[in-house]
């Protein structure tokens, strides 16, 4: 299988607020580059014929992704400085996420903000129930977020995330973050029922 470019977008991050030039995030972006190629995890689902890669966030809109939180607004070294990793199953049910979050993405000092936790994870749902909506289409009804272990900075984490019902307009998923250990724990959860909307809405092709 061919790997998927995980590579910053230079001009797209980079400002007038941006106190970093731009040889300084092609430094972080190589050393998070290097660690990619080193997690077993990833090497596993890129030789695997039942996963497939995708480029992260390919599925917005240039004017989305010009506006999404987590795919531009808080891209940069210190924050997601590297596109996530991202596999789907074939039927679109089942994804495997991995993105590092930097030590600017914080709480209480050193732990991830637990917004930030529930915003990936409800995009996570987002990627399993929607392929699987009516119309490729949806929006989150109710998302429940248990927060059982802290999750630390400047780390490498998995998002994964399931379809567990389709019931007419509305999907059931559940997801987790958890820690790129052989032995996996998981740090934070959630479910979350999507809703198909009666009339036509955004189409999203994931």
């Amino acid at each position: 299988m061919t790997a998927v470019s995980t590579t910053i977008d230079f001009e797209a991050t980079i400002n007038e607020k941006t106190p970093y030039n731009v040889e300084e995030i092609e430094d972080v972006d190589q050393a998070l580059a290097d660690q990619e190629e080193s997690i077993k995890l990833i090497q596993e689902l890129r030789a695997s014929d039942d996963w497939e890669e995708v480029i992260a966030y390919e599925h917005l809109s240039d004017s989305a992704r010009s506006h999404s939180l987590t795919a531009t607004t808080l891209r940069g070294p210190g924050l997601i400085a590297r596109r996530p990793v991202k596999f789907f199953n074939k039927e679109k049910t089942q994804c495997v996420m991995l993105t590092h979050f930097g030590t600017n993405l914080c709480g209480h000092d050193g732990i991830i903000h637990g917004g930030l936790a529930a915003t990936v994870l409800d995009e996570m749902l987002a990627y399993v129930t929607i392929p699987n909506l009516p119309g490729f289409t949806g929006f989150t009804a109710n998302l429940n977020v248990n927060y059982r272990k802290p999750i630390r900075s400047d780390q490498w984490v998995v998002i994964r995330g399931e379809l567990e019902k389709l019931e007419g307009r509305k999907a059931w998923g559940k997801a987790w973050i958890e820690t790129i250990d052989d032995t996996p724990v998981i740090l934070t959860e959630a479910t979350a029922l999507y809703i198909s909307p009666r009339t036509q809405g955004p189409v999203t092709k994931f």
